[in-house]
């Protein structure tokens, strides 16, 4: 699902500060007519706008019990249950397959499961009438692919920047959006030395992907 609403904050930041934010909610307490959600947000983007999110972030008074290590942010929400958020509506009964993505176009994109299919009309139903829905389907399938962060090798602070710069300006999308000599004037460094950093990185992460997409 693609879909955007009023008086996001996370829409309002990734736009703000040109980053991408991996979402991953993971639980909602309900009481008194109020909601408590955690989340924990994986940021990508350059490191100076990574930075303004997140003293963003900690600037936010609807937000409590902030804390910061390296690009994740994890933290609580309140926020009243009349001005309804997507955590409120998810149930036992649905999965989120992959982290909602919010991106810097002002849209988030979520992926989410269940083994009913009437978890998820059911969930509609209630969203559409405060969420702004751009693109929707559902479709029966095996699960063939889960986000697994924790299980992701770790890169340095250079490796980690210059993946991430290339990958939210289309540098791996067919056909490329961009190219090594345009990627290094955003850093201002060389061609080779911004090479040489996505060389070490995706040395590290090419392993990851075959040994979990392929097997050992």
């Amino acid at each position: 699902m693609k879909f955007w609403h009023k008086n996001s904050l996370t829409i309002e930041a990734a736009k703000k500060f040109n980053v991408t934010i991996l979402a991953f909610p993971m639980n909602t307490v309900i009481e008194d007519n109020a909601a408590k959600m955690s989340t924990g947000h994986l940021v990508i983007g350059e490191q100076k706008n990574k930075e303004k999110y997140f003293e963003f972030v900690k600037k936010q008074p609807k937000y409590s019990n902030v804390e910061i290590e390296g690009d994740f942010v994890l933290y609580e929400y309140h926020s009243p249950v009349k001005e309804s958020h997507l955590q409120m509506y998810f149930t036992p009964d649905i999965m989120f397959i992959k982290p909602v993505t919010v991106k810097p176009d002002g849209y988030e994109y979520i992926e989410f499961g269940s083994w009913k299919k009437e978890a998820i009309t059911k969930m509609m139903k209630k969203v559409k009438k405060w969420l702004k829905i751009a693109d929707f389907s559902i479709r029966r399938e095996k699960v063939t692919d889960i986000y697994l962060p924790h299980l992701m090798p770790k890169l340095t602070d250079k490796q980690k920047t210059v993946v991430s710069i290339a990958y939210q300006q289309g540098y791996y999308d067919y056909p490329k959006k961009t190219n090594i000599e345009k990627l290094a004037k955003t850093m201002k460094v060389s061609p080779s030395t911004f090479q040489e950093h996505l060389r070490k990185a995706e040395e590290k992460l090419m392993p990851f992907l075959l040994e979990n997409t392929l097997g050992r």
